[in-house]
């Protein structure tokens, strides 16, 4: 008596796994809108539905997934500009954010700051004033060589070799010696313009810091 109440059970059993799974396999179909406004199926996507998107629905009309349109060309480079655009002003907030951090970190006060900056010319006029005695140094042995030479030339002998060797050494030291100055200057005044919005910007943070947390 128990088998053929088992044996009934199971194919009941089996009978519904099969149904579920009948059921659940369905079949998708493939909608979308074309030109004219007019919604369209298929049994798969048609070059018009490729070209303007469409929905998977299943055998109950639900939308399974979604496919955007197939993108131009054209369409494509322009996101990827885009992108990489947005990824550079990312990169460059990041960039920004973290100096601030470090600013802060690195100065408890503005005078702080202020002394630093100031170390920073201090550094730069150092460098300069050193070249510049070392330049007229260059610049005076240059004018005892040109004297010698011309003692030669007012003699009508030919100028030594290792004189006119000595003088062009010297002119070649010198020329490099003022072009150093030219660009340390230059980076002077650009150091003196970083350091004024470096303190502007050091200011706005910390007049942040002391607003009061909003209710």
């Amino acid at each position: 008596m128990r088998l053929p109440i088992t044996f009934a059970l199971t194919l009941g059993l089996a009978t519904a796994a099969s149904l579920a799974w009948s059921q659940g396999k369905g079949h998708s179909r493939y909608r979308w809108t074309d030109s004219h406004g007019a919604v369209q199926y298929a049994d798969s996507p048609t070059a018009e539905a490729l070209q303007v998107g469409y929905d998977v629905i299943d055998s109950r009309g639900n939308v399974v997934k979604h496919v955007d349109r197939v993108k131009t060309a054209e369409e494509k480079s322009a996101d990827a500009s885009a992108a990489s655009v947005a990824a550079q002003e990312k990169q460059r907030a990041a960039e920004a954010a973290q100096a601030d951090r470090q600013m802060l970190q690195a100065y408890i006060s503005e005078q702080a700051l202020l002394d630093a900056q100031k170390g920073r010319l201090a550094a730069i006029d150092q460098e300069i004033a050193n070249v510049k005695v070392s330049e007229a140094i260059q610049e005076k042995s240059l004018a005892e060589q040109l004297t010698y030479a011309s003692t030669f030339e007012r003699d009508g002998k030919p100028v030594p070799a290792t004189v006119k060797q000595q003088i062009e050494t010297l002119r070649g030291n010198v020329a490099a010696q003022q072009k150093f100055i030219t660009k340390k200057l230059a980076e002077r005044t650009e150091s003196e313009l970083r350091a004024q919005a470096e303190l502007i910007r050091y200011r706005e943070l910390r007049a942040t810091q002391k607003k009061p947390d909003a209710p």
